[in-house]
């Protein structure tokens, strides 16, 4: 069960700690926050809590998470704690309707990131940095975004530290979408990340090559609803050959998350998580 948690927790942080691929952590996942967070303004929720169940349903007690919003949801400040002791707290704030900054402190680590945009909305840069107060040191990193005359990612820079840079550049189909992510360090490819999309131009697949099996495999892949709700998703984990299955129920009226479910290669039950709201 600690694989569940850990994902869990992901989910309610900051959206570029979710997964490794940029387009997905700097654009995707940033937009699903914002409408989470739309969500929770039109519903005037005021508090959130995920209940987490063993395989056998019962409730894991020493495991929490917790969200409060504010009255205009401009701040959302999400709480945990894991059964092994370790509590975070997340502060994230939003303005004009998109996510404009966070503060994540765990264990001694403070992480501040803030994010600017373009004067039509999108995503100009990511400023993120980390401050370890146990041996005193201090990381930075910047994300900045170009786009085509479509509008559409052509590439991203990297930078750590100031003097570490990546450059990633994008590939888009006839109808702007991203199908092609390439990283770059000193003109050496180093990653290269393949996107699918269904009729509905959602995100179906994120594929690698697998240097293990030496063949392209998918990291992820998703289903939606009649809505465009994504009600699965399967995770390939490292190495290849197993895979958690992530099934997703929402509220008819309210739009909002109710229960996931987590399976694994075996269709065993690992645990599910169900959310609460006050409004």
């Amino acid at each position: 069960m600690k694989y569940l948690f850990f994902v869990i927790i992901l989910c309610f942080l900051a959206p570029n700690n979710i997964i490794a691929q940029y387009y997905y952590n700097d654009i995707i996942a940033i937009e699903h926050s914002n409408q989470q967070q739309a969500l929770f303004k039109q519903n005037k929720i005021k508090i959130v809590k995920a209940i987490s169940k063993e395989s056998d349903g019962s409730v894991i007690e020493d495991f929490v998470v917790e969200q409060r919003i504010n009255e205009d949801a401009s701040e959302i400040i999400t709480y945990s704690k894991t059964s092994a002791g370790n509590k975070s707290t997340l502060k994230t704030f939003f303005a004009n309707t998109k996510i404009s900054k966070t503060d994540n402190q765990e264990d001694g680590v403070q992480t501040v990131t803030s994010y600017t945009y373009q004067s039509d909305g999108k995503l100009h840069t990511i400023e993120s940095s980390t401050i370890d107060t146990f041996i005193t040191t201090v990381s930075t990193e910047t994300h900045i975004w170009l786009y085509n005359a479509h509008g559409s990612p052509e590439k991203m820079y990297k930078i750590k530290n100031t003097t570490d840079t990546i450059t990633v550049n994008f590939v888009v189909d006839d109808k702007n979408l991203v199908v092609e992510e390439h990283w770059y360090r000193k003109g050496k490819n180093i990653e290269s990340y393949f996107y699918y999309y269904n009729n509905q131009n959602l995100l179906t697949d994120i594929v690698r090559y697998n240097s293990r099996v030496k063949k392209m495999l998918p990291d992820f892949m998703y289903e939606y609803d009649t809505t465009g709700n994504l009600k699965k998703m399967i995770q390939v984990l490292a190495g290849g050959s197993n895979y958690n299955t992530w099934f997703y129920f929402y509220n008819a009226i309210t739009g909002l998350k109710e229960k996931e479910v987590c399976y694994d290669k075996k269709k065993q039950l690992l645990g599910s998580i169900e959310y609460s709201y006050n409004n």
